[in-house]
């Protein structure tokens, strides 16, 4: 996974990164390495939800793909489409806790090493632009 994100120029995702206009409090995302340069564990929180997923390699496809829930019930599972560009879309597929489905894609585009753009794919878009939280 590391070879891959690094060679699409998605290899600077790995960190904390809080939504710039509230600093954090209307969305925040964390990607961390879980098994080193294999999975990466995804963490996201709003004020109404969070969530958690896993991503990796299919080793027989190379496919990137993620898996995930959240705490309303719902799951997902995806697949990652890099560019070398250093931009990414995430293509799901949504499970609601009621047991209704529906797609949703996620595109993410590096502005440098400290920012990132994130546009969810609806009907009406919603964009933000993400800033990587300092280490303290």
């Amino acid at each position: 996974l590391k070879s891959k994100l690094k060679e699409a120029g998605f290899g600077g995702i790995i960190g904390t990164w809080l939504e710039e206009d509230s600093g954090g409090k209307n969305y925040a995302a964390s990607y961390t390495w879980k098994i080193e340069d294999r999975v990466i564990e995804v963490r996201t929180k709003d004020p109404n939800n969070e969530s958690v997923a896993l991503m990796a390699v299919n080793a027989s496809n190379g496919q990137i793909f993620q898996a995930g829930a959240d705490k309303q019930g719902a799951s997902s599972l995806g697949e990652w489409k890099l560019d070398v560009d250093g931009s990414a879309v995430l293509s799901l597929i949504v499970t609601g806790g009621d047991g209704g489905q529906f797609p949703l894609g996620i595109r993410h585009k590096m502005i440098g090493q400290d920012k990132m753009q994130v546009t969810i794919q609806l009907p009406e878009p919603i964009r933000m632009t993400l800033v990587r939280k300092n280490k303290k």
